[in-house]
């Protein structure tokens, strides 16, 4: 697929453009320089059938070594070799500035196709006057935009089009099938297995099965560097600096035969803390990525132990029904290791009721330690999540566990009478109850269920939502 990097110094607008092209608000957009630190990819569909993967990166900066600002260009430059074309862009209303002509320069060493795009040229007078700047770049016919209104996109659109195009047809050109080397056979068996394999990416289109993992914590306790390691890649940009990461990265990868969607999300601070709108945007963005994950990995500092906050971004996260996993990080760095994890698991007993057994994973994110450990915990409690229990099984259950232990009286000291259960959903599991009578079950009774649910088929890691439905009285409406 077509690689497509949006490039330029800070604060032109790469990431207006980007969420313009996207048709979604991805990438956090504010007027602050160097807010997009990491490299975002999105899969652009939905412009008349063509698509392909787009890279919002960080500002090119002149930055000393070591520095943040370095560290984000390093990336840039990465996105830069990967491409296929790079949209530089420029600010229209500051016109060509001594740093863009010194990026363009570094542009030009990686020989790539290069669209120049002029952004924020809402006034299209002051377009014209600075043509002659635009074109000292080198890279050909400068196209007026504005992201932010939308203004020069269908240009943009074709201009991209028609560059694909010729990419492609290039591609095609050199690496094309001599068929006088193939007999009949073999052209067949080609075609056959083309066949397949564009059914399977239908298929998988139809059903996505990826386990969507959501890497969360406070800032500064490995998110990132755990990310990396299991990409086996420089991906995130990683140091010292607490809240590198600002805004929630997803990436797709394969894990022992595993196909995973991964979320490196901000840090996310108490709010007492949060005094710029910037910091509230990216938390805003963890929330999000909560949300659409399907389990969710909080990492700890090993030296800093479980904190408040862990637990209110815990129980966030089993509010919402996702699976949860508690990484202990920087293991390595520990001296009384089972102090400290009766300290943790004693935390977590106490403020997570809702789930019996929470695992908990000790690992060194920068030695690739309890990596394995930590990937199998996530498998097995995703799949518990899909897991499905007959309706057979389950009342034969529910006799067992009534005849043990009936259900109270009702409220109007009536016995109270359960009389069928059904599994109504998965992610997380979900159960349907039937009881007859107007009263709803004591709170008591019904943790005692669920309790008895998770031990009997094997739910204890993952949260359980037990509905209760009663029997509507008939005489209630009625006068």
């Amino acid at each position: 697929m077509i690689k497509v990097a949006i490039v330029g110094r800070p604060n032109v607008g790469k990431s207006t453009l980007f969420n313009r092209l996207a048709k979604r608000n991805i990438a956090i957009v504010h007027n602050s320089s160097g807010t997009t630190r990491d490299v975002k990819q999105y899969i652009v569909k939905g412009y008349d059938g063509f698509e392909f993967a787009l890279l919002d990166t960080a500002g090119l900066e002149k930055a000393q070594k070591g520095t943040i600002a370095n560290r984000m260009t390093e990336k840039t430059l990465d996105a830069i070799k990967q491409a296929d074309i790079i949209f530089f862009l420029i600010d229209g209303q500051t016109s060509v500035i001594p740093e863009d002509m010194e990026f363009a320069q570094i542009v030009k060493r990686y020989n790539k196709t290069v669209i120049l795009i002029v952004n924020k040229s809402e006034n299209i007078n002051n377009f014209k006057n600075n043509l002659g700047d635009f074109y000292k770049l080198g890279f050909g016919d400068p196209l007026p935009l504005s992201a932010e209104h939308g203004q020069g996109m269908i240009n943009l659109i074709e201009k991209l089009k028609s560059t694909i195009n010729e990419i492609e047809q290039k591609t095609s050109s050199e690496t094309e099938i001599n068929d006088e080397n193939l007999n009949n056979e073999e052209l067949k068996d080609i075609i056959e297995i083309v066949e397949k394999e564009e059914d399977i990416e239908e298929e998988e289109e139809e059903k996505d099965f990826r386990v969507r993992i959501s890497i969360i914590g406070r800032p500064n306790v490995g998110k990132s560097t755990l990310v990396n390691t299991l990409l086996k890649e420089d991906k995130m940009l990683t140091g010292n600096e607490p809240g590198l990461t600002r805004d929630s990265i997803d990436t797709d990868f394969t894990y022992k035969g595993r196909d995973i969607k991964l979320i490196d999300t901000a840090g996310l601070r108490k709010k007492n803390k949060i005094y710029e709108e910037l910091e509230q945007l990216s938390n805003a963005r963890t929330i999000e990525s909560i949300k659409n994950s399907d389990v969710c990995i909080i990492v700890i500092d090993s030296q800093l132990g479980l904190d408040k906050q862990d637990l209110i971004i815990g129980n966030y996260a089993v509010k919402e029904g996702k699976g949860l996993i508690i990484v202990i990080n920087k293991w390595d760095l520990i001296t009384e290791k089972k102090e400290k994890l009766e300290e943790i698991k004693d935390k977590l007993a106490i403020s997570f009721s809702q789930v019996k057994e929470i695992p908990v994973v000790c690992i060194s994110a920068l030695k690739n330690k309890g990596i394995q450990e930590m990937m199998k915990e996530t498998f097995e409690i995703y799949d518990l999540r899909r897991q499905r229990i007959t309706t057979g099984k389950l009342n034969k259950w529910l006799d067992k566990v009534v005849a043990q232990n009936p259900p109270p009286l009702s409220r109007l000291k009536r016995p109270m009478s359960i009389k069928y259960i059904t599994q109504s959903a998965t992610r997380p599991p979900t159960f349907t109850m039937f009881v007859g009578g107007a009263s709803d079950i004591p709170e008591n009774y019904k943790r005692y269920l669920i309790n008895s649910l998770g031990e009997t088929f094997g739910f204890n890691k993952t949260i359980i939502r037990l509905k209760i439905k009663t029997s509507k009285n008939p005489y209630k409406d009625k006068k």
